[in-house]
């Protein structure tokens, strides 16, 4: 009988599993025991890994210890029983599984769809750098290659499709320089003659825009209502610049936005000089005729002349009042401006000493608590503030121990304090809910302003009537004093009250005032009539045209056809269309307008003119997520990146490629 191999040395389980306890109910999630956070895993323990590393470092170096250990004696076991074996590398990657990148330098890369199609394969092959494309294209990894040359970058050349990439990520030329994407694209057997940054910025951009600008052009020819839209910005704190938006409705119903220019806008220049400057622009893209009106982010006396002087009516944006409203209540009310400003610079302290944010973190592991960093805020934007207290609030007495332990006693937050930020939070939830509102879609049509407005005062009115003298009662009052200052007379505004008619979720129902909406109706009534008169001169002179060119036979049926419609008034076609407007039934709050007035465009042929008139109205002049969120930060944070110089071009690209 023969002797019997010696049995092949199982894997030893993964340490991993020490620090974690997989979920009964769900095979793929595992719970950490140090912090009862829940991570997914899947075939490989990467995720938990990293977690480890990111939120437990002493952990983590225990456990790449005691694996270390657990590799070398399953490696002499296997050795043992006559196994080929792999040495092991330590920290051989940035997780588990993942091929080792030995000698092999450290980069980020962002790839673009359909440029890899057009790049030649290195002839000599990338041997030489220690890293082989092969490893790409693992079995374990989806491959690159197969999902290029899809979609709208398919057929473009290198340079173009360069040029794409960095428009759309706004990133700065010369990260096609760096060694990191010359690896990359080394890596992938790939040898590319990239151009030098300044044929990436003086040629290919400026052809690029060009096109581009072609293709727009097309586009807005064939509209005749635009809204426009002025962002106002500051460029590396320094220098200021003016960035124009076009709004408008396509015949199929989509709302689009294409960026027409970004100026600089000096102090010194006079409101003549900024009037000539907008009709040079309006005139370059052949809109100045079609302006319904024009919105800007912030309130500027030489900018509303300017505006009235090129015969325009001028909107405020939404988004910049109610930012407004909420700083300035907050700052009227003493004890809550205390207060306020006791936890921003608790804030700010924490951000600022790497000793109390590492303080804080291990107070926060040894609570059980979530080891989330303070939130800072902005001082221009009020979300920012809001949730720099729900921060607070929720790790204040993680925060309070830290302070103490620091000798920073005087500034904890007490328990009243705290109370106090509960009761804001609060009453400044329904500002909240109004923000993320306007944040479902990018640009939030004008139609959505007077049902937010009416429904915040509403809301803050009644929570009102039941508090005695309090901050909080203060704080409310000076809530509510301030949207009659930015809110008034909303419902008497002709634009904003003919746009909420026509939005088949909000019709009369979002008017408070009986003559507002009698007004607003009436308005409504006497545009259609305008559009009525308008279509039948059209047709009548269609009629006349068939009628003379075929009078010895149809030529007393069609002067029939026109007698009859003469005898219908403008007025009752009017009245007609707008009351059956009226009577079918509002759609859902959550539901796409546009799509509702896609489907019944014929049934209201004369208002449907009138919605795409009014509707294409945006209610912030900003990219809502980027005026309410950290979006707006990395965007501004990428734009100081380029000379004033090319911010014209790279932010027209920015905004039109996609």
């Amino acid at each position: 009988m023969s002797a019997s191999k010696p049995r092949t040395p199982r894997r030893p389980r993964s340490v991993v599993w020490y620090y974690f306890d997989k979920l009964p109910n769900d095979p793929f999630k595992a719970k950490c025991r140090l912090c009862n956070m829940i991570c997914q895993h899947g075939s490989n323990t990467s995720n938990m890994f990293c977690h480890l590393r990111s939120k437990h470092p002493a952990s983590y170096e225990e456990a790449e210890e005691q694996r270390e250990q657990d590799a070398k004696l399953y490696m002499e076991l296997k050795a043992k029983a006559g196994k080929t074996v792999t040495p092991y590398v330590k920290n051989r990657g940035r997780g588990r599984g993942r091929p080792s990148l030995i000698g092999s330098p450290s980069f980020d890369f962002t790839v673009v769809p359909g440029t890899m199609m057009q790049i030649k394969p290195d002839p000599d092959g990338p041997e030489s750098s220690g890293f082989t494309p092969q490893a790409l294209s693992t079995p374990s990894r989806k491959s690159y290659i197969s999902t290029f040359g899809r979609g709208k970058s398919a057929g473009l050349d290198l340079n173009s499709a360069l040029i794409h990439w960095l428009a759309i990520d706004m990133l700065h030329p010369t990260i096609v320089l760096k060694k990191g994407f010359k690896f990359f694209l080394s890596a992938c057997g790939i040898q590319p003659n990239l151009p030098e940054k300044k044929s990436l910025l003086d040629s290919l951009l400026p052809k690029l825009v060009e096109d581009t600008k072609n293709k727009v052009k097309k586009e807005l020819e064939a509209v005749s209502t635009v809204a426009l839209s002025l962002e106002t910005w500051t460029y590396k704190q320094s220098q200021t610049f003016l960035t124009m938006t076009a709004h408008f409705i396509k015949d199929n119903w989509a709302m689009t936005s294409y960026v027409l220019e970004t100026f600089d806008y000096a102090e010194d220049k006079t409101e003549t000089n900024l009037d000539a400057n907008l009709k040079r622009v309006t005139d370059e893209w052949g809109l100045t005729g079609n302006v319904l009106v024009l919105l800007s982010n912030q309130p500027d006396e030489a900018l509303s002349n300017a505006i009235v002087l090129n015969g325009w009516e001028e909107l405020s944006c939404f988004g910049h009042s109610l930012n407004c409203v909420v700083n300035d209540a907050i700052a009227s009310v003493p004890e809550l401006a205390r207060v306020h400003k006791k936890m921003s610079e608790v804030s700010v302290y924490f951000y600022e000493s790497l000793k109390a944010s590492e303080a804080l973190t291990s107070v926060q592991q040894q609570h059980s608590l979530p080891t989330n960093r303070l939130k800072q805020e902005r001082p221009s934007l009020w979300m920012s503030t809001y949730t720099m207290m729900e921060r607070m609030v929720g790790q204040y007495q993680a925060v309070n121990t830290v302070l103490c332990l620091l000798g920073k006693d005087l500034m904890c937050l007490c328990d009243d304090e705290v109370e106090l930020i509960r009761d804001v939070i609060q009453i400044l939830n329904p500002f909240q809910a109004a923000v993320e509102e306007l944040c479902t879609e990018p640009y939030t049509c004008v139609s959505k302003l007077i049902p937010i407005a009416n429904l915040l005062q509403q809301v803050t009115a009644a929570s009102l009537a039941t508090e005695n003298d309090s901050t909080q009662a203060a704080l409310k009052s000076a809530l509510i004093s301030q949207m009659q200052q930015h809110f008034a007379d909303l419902e008497n505004n002709p634009l904003l009250a003919t746009a909420t008619l026509l939005d088949p979720r909000f019709k009369q129902h979002a008017f408070t005032y009986t003559e507002a909406l009698e007004a607003a109706q009436e308005r409504l009534l006497v545009d259609t009539q305008a559009v009525v008169k308008s279509s039948e001169s059209v047709e009548n002179k269609i009629s006349a045209t068939s009628t003379g060119s075929s009078a010895s036979l149809w030529g007393m049926f069609d002067k029939k056809v026109v007698n009859a419609k003469a005898l219908k008034t403008d007025v009752s076609e009017a009245d007609n269309e707008t009351q059956r407007f009226f009577k079918e039934v509002n759609i859902l709050r959550t539901a796409d307008p546009f799509q509702w007035w896609n489907l019944n465009e014929v049934q209201f042929p004369h208002l449907k003119v009138l919605a795409k008139k009014f509707l294409c109205v945006p209610a912030t002049a900003t990219h809502s997520n980027r005026l309410f969120s950290k979006e707006g930060i990395d965007f501004a944070r990428h734009r100081d990146k380029f000379r004033p110089a090319h911010l014209n071009n790279m932010l027209f690209l920015n905004q039109n490629l996609i």
